[in-house]
């Protein structure tokens, strides 16, 4: 007995040692790409069970989730389920940019850090003249010592926070040809949130060969202009899903699965890009700022749909569990219709509308879970999904849009039943973006965010109560000539769930 004690204590500070893995600072991209799939990368919880373990449940049988995860693991149920989930989230964007002084232009980057805010007054004046005027050329200091991406170095900040619906899920166990099989459906809904600002916008960006074929340089003779701006891109919305599974034990301890997911849904878009000047760029040390108020916004709707399958297999062996779900190729369609409106010395309004199409590749998903004793778990996830095969189909042609790169996700699970009414769960998950950031070296791998969840089920007469945490976070940073940009993208979700099996 003080052996099996032991043996828990030590799962027990296992199960919670993964919590305080530290996280990674990583890059990514966030420039300004005009409006298109963005928002369609996120890797949303789909479960509260399941999101208390990180989503390392390919592998896992017996529970509801299955429908999302593996629906070869629903050959596990026993009783007829039905469960409903909720969640409150909060998410957070903030970017730091940090330019540096050149021999070229050494004032220059006074102006995009915000220590010198030039008068109207001065519009279309030297810059080196008015350097000379103490009284009036006031450059703020900057903040020192102040870590790149913590809130009070941000140049700016969003936050987006929201109660929302999950799902609302069913399974039935029920006899066909003396063989029992298990049926599952879902209606589920996620939450689509982008945004994406940049307050120091140019037209052309001057210092990146990614965005010129050569990097312009000024000759005293010819006048490069340079437009600055404000963009800013943010969709929101909810993608509607009716999900179905079947699943059977074709042979002793070997259960395979088939699921299909119908969705549709529908985002409000916004893209703005708010003209703050023209600089004028003539030789070393000698430009112009000239106020430009013009504006460019893009506002609408866009209506998606998609229909998909996957199969999935289980196979049990003593203690020991092994699964596989493949998500099949599919293509998911976005209707698009926009208002333009140009702003200025006149004003321009267009109506303009499109349909973009992506074919996505085949998803696959591995999994592996160990049962050591009764009351633990430890579960493994592997996912690969090669979007560098996804073939995009965009209605106009778009200079800013990249191909998706390959997506490589890990997660370990943990699950410790501490009393026969709770169990304790914990997880971690890697969660690697789909584009390549500036100035990145590694050109075929993107960025990726930590994900640390923890949660607990209490069952009752009642049924079933869970609750999971996921907070998630990403820093990143796009790196160029002039500046580099120190951005953080963070998430904390509570979920909520209610699970109820029927005698």
């Amino acid at each position: 007995m003080e052996c099996n004690n032991n043996i828990k204590a030590i799962l027990f500070t296992l199960m919670f040692a993964l919590l305080m893995i530290p996280s990674a600072t990583l890059l990514a991209q966030h420039r300004g790409d005009n409006l298109s799939f963005q928002g369609f990368g996120y890797k949303d919880n789909l479960s509260t069970k399941a999101s208390a373990m990180a989503g390392a449940v390919t592998a896992v049988s017996g529970d509801i989730s299955s429908l999302f995860y593996n629906p070869a693991g629903l050959a596990g149920i026993e009783k007829f389920q039905i469960s409903f989930n909720v969640k409150r989230y909060n998410r957070h964007w903030r970017e730091n940019q940090d330019y540096r002084p050149n021999n070229a232009f050494s004032t220059l980057p006074l102006y995009f850090e915000g220590l010198y805010i030039p008068l109207r007054e001065n519009s279309g004046r030297w810059d080196y003249e008015l350097y000379k005027d103490t009284l009036n050329y006031i450059v703020n200091a900057p903040k020192l010592g102040v870590d790149p991406y913590d809130e009070d170095a941000a140049d700016w900040k969003n936050s987006k926070t929201e109660f929302a619906f999950n799902d609302l899920t069913i399974a039935l166990p029920f006899n066909l040809f003396d063989r029992k099989f298990v049926a599952a459906a879902s209606y589920l809904r996620n939450v689509i949130n982008d945004y994406d600002k940049n307050d120091t916008y140019q037209k052309p960006f001057f210092t990146s060969y990614d965005y010129e074929t050569t990097i312009r340089l000024v000759n005293g003779t010819d006048t490069l202009n340079v437009e600055w701006s404000r963009f800013l891109r943010q969709r929101t919305g909810y993608m509607n899903n009716i999900v179905a599974g079947l699943s059977n034990e074709v042979f002793e301890n070997v259960m395979i699965g088939i699921g299909a997911n119908i969705q549709f849904g529908q985002t409000e878009d916004l893209q703005s890009l708010v003209k703050v000047g023209d600089f004028h760029l003539i030789d070393a040390q000698r430009f112009k700022f000239y106020f430009n108020d013009t504006s460019t916004v893009i506002s609408g709707t866009s209506k998606y749909n998609s229909t998909r399958f996957n199969i999935g297999t289980m196979i049990n062996v003593s203690k020991i569990k092994l699964g596989v779900k493949i998500d099949l190729p599919y293509t998911l369609t976005q209707e698009w219709n926009y208002t333009k409106q140009d702003s200025g010395a006149t004003s321009l309004t267009q109506v303009l509308s499109g349909k973009d199409e992506v074919k996505m590749p085949a998803i696959y998903n591995f999994g592996l879970s160990f049962q050591p004793v009764d009351d633990f778990l430890m579960s493994f996830n592997y996912e690969y999904a090669p979007y560098s095969k996804a073939e995009f189909s965009l209605a106009s042609r778009d200079t800013t849009f990249r191909n998706w790169v390959d997506q490589n996700t890990i997660a370990f699970g943990l699950e410790y039943k501490m009393f026969d009414y709770l169990t304790l769960m914990a997880g971690y998950r890697t969660i690697p973006e789909v584009f390549i950031p500036d100035g990145a070296a590694i050109k075929d791998k993107g960025p990726g965010a930590n994900s640390y969840n923890f949660g607990v089920s209490l069952n009752t007469f009642l049924g079933r109560f869970d609750l999971a945490y996921e907070y998630r976070i990403l820093k990143y940073y796009d790196s160029y000539y002039s500046n580099t940009n120190h951005a953080l993208e963070s998430n904390s979700t509570l979920m909520f769930g209610f699970t109820y099996s029927f005698e």
